[in-house]
Parts: C-alpha cells; structure tokens; sequence
C-alpha cells in the first residue's frame, strides 16, 4: 500500500520522510498511457509532489509543481492538495531515452540540463508562496535538493527511484531528509552521506516499507515515527468543473466554436479524459 512516513530524528533536529507511491504511479501511468521512460520520469517527480503536498498537519495547503526542461520528456506538472493528493502529466508520454550502463533510464535525457523548477504552495492566505531554481543536471533528486536549499533555506537531500517495466510499475518512491534551523552541521552532513549511499532506491522501496528503511537507516537517531499519510493520485475535474468553463466562454466564442466543430471538446490533462458536449447540450447549458 502507498505509504508517506514520517520520523522526527534528534529530537526534532530533522525529519526524514520515505514515500511509496508504486500505486498513484501506476494509476497516473495507466490513465496517462506512458511508455516505461515517461513513467518513471512522471512517477518520481509525483513522489516527490506528495511529499511536498504532505504539507504541515492540519494546514489546508494546494500545490502546484513544474519542472520545465530541454530533455526529451518536456515539461513535468504536478498538482496537489494536503494529506499527500496528488496529480500530474508529462508532456511527451513517449520519449525514446537511451539506457545507461546500468540498464536505466538516463534521466537526463529526459530532463535535460537547462530549464527550471517552480513550486507555488497556497495557504489560503492573500498571496501564494512561489519558489523557482534553475535545473543542477536533469536528474531530479539534485534539482530538487538544490530548490529547498536555495528557495525554502533547507538543506535538503533527496533520493528518488522507479521500476518500471512493460507498463507495469513494480515500484516507486523517495526519501527526503529535512534538518531544522536548531540542526548540527555534523548532522546534517551526516544525513546526507546515508541519502547518497542509497544508489538504486527504486530496488530499496520494492523490497522494504518505510518504515523498514526508516528503522535500519535512521533508527538509531533518537527516531521517532509520525503518523502514516496514504498518498493518492486523485483528479479535480468533472463534467460540471467543464460546464462552468463552457459557461465562461462568450456567447460569440461558442457559437463559432460550434459552426466549425459541430461540437466542444474539453481534455483533461492530468487523468487524459475528454469531455464532449453538442449543440443541443451547450444550449442547455447556456438556459441553466
């Protein structure tokens, strides 16, 4: 089952964070028809967005993540909401990447070197926090670690994985380690040494839970666990979302739209559903 765990570490000097989300990653897959590449590419960066939509308990919070580069998989959107809710789409669901040595994807052919990631978080309140850092190298856990070191003031270490084969995902997850402000620089460096050894995260969360990884890598780290999140990939539209779209459309609009197209067709890109609506139902639409 999709896990988001959590442990506090020193006291509350950091907090370590494993996400499994093999399952929201094959539902976006399946509603999304990547081929392998894609998938893993999407499925990492939706790892990693229902880490950040995780958020603060008890604090409504929406989320909205791009990383827009060169690479072969365009640009990547993540959208979500508190308690680990997220959504998301590549834009080339079938990149041709080259594997490595390793028998992986080169994950920098996907992302490509130069480009950005932007993180806006919404609280509610008057106006939206809005991050953004230029990609390090196309391997998302650096351009990722860079963005909360740069942008959010932590110095954040991140390692990211995916199994992806003949459309099947066998898994997929992350692991985030976060210090507070109070934390030790030998702690820190610490942390990070232990998320660098973790080569190929992808075998790891396939053959462990969370809190296995937490407890042999962490445990002995004054560890202590928070309640369990489960992550899900959920999407927002409806064919009443589309209505009030189509009711925002001048009068004009939709009657050129028709004479040409007989009908109006709305996609949704996050989980790839059209919605069609014909003369007869517009017009329904326009007298409600």
């Amino acid at each position: 089952m999709d896990t988001i765990q959590k442990a506090i570490l020193f006291g509350g000097k950091a907090i370590v964070t494993v996400v499994n989300a093999k399952d929201l990653v094959q539902v976006a897959a399946d509603k999304q028809q990547t081929n392998d590449a894609a998938t893993e590419v999407l499925g990492r960066v939706l790892a990693i967005g229902a880490f950040i939509s995780s958020g603060i308990k008890g604090t409504a919070m929406k989320v909205s993540i791009s990383v827009n580069g060169d690479g072969k998989c365009g640009n990547i959107i993540v959208a979500g909401e508190t308690g680990g809710i997220v959504r998301g789409f590549v834009q080339n669901r079938n990149p041709q990447i080259n594997k490595l040595d390793n028998r992986k994807y080169d994950i920098n052919e996907a992302i490509g070197e130069n480009g950005s990631i932007t993180v806006i978080k919404d609280f509610g309140l008057k106006n939206p926090y809005v991050g953004k850092t230029q990609l390090v190298n196309g391997s998302i856990d650096n351009d990722f670690a860079y963005y909360f070191t740069s942008s959010e003031g932590l110095p954040t270490a991140i390692s990211s994985g995916a199994i992806v084969k003949n459309g099947k995902v066998l898994s997929c997850g992350a692991v985030i380690v976060q210090p507070m402000p109070n934390c030790e620089e030998e702690y820190i460096v610490m942390l990070q040494d232990i998320v660098r050894n973790f080569a190929d995260f992808g075998s790891l969360i396939q053959a462990k839970t969370p809190e296995q990884i937490i407890d042999d890598n962490f445990g002995h780290f004054e560890c202590k666990l928070m309640p369990a999140i489960t992550p899900e990939f959920k999407c927002k539209c409806s064919e009443e979302r589309m209505q009030n779209i189509i009711k925002g459309l001048d009068k004009k609009e939709l009657e050129d739209i028709l004479a040409k197209e007989g009908q109006i067709e709305i996609h949704c890109d996050f989980c790839n559903t059209y919605y069609r609506f014909d003369k007869d139902k517009i017009n329904e639409i326009i007298k409600k």
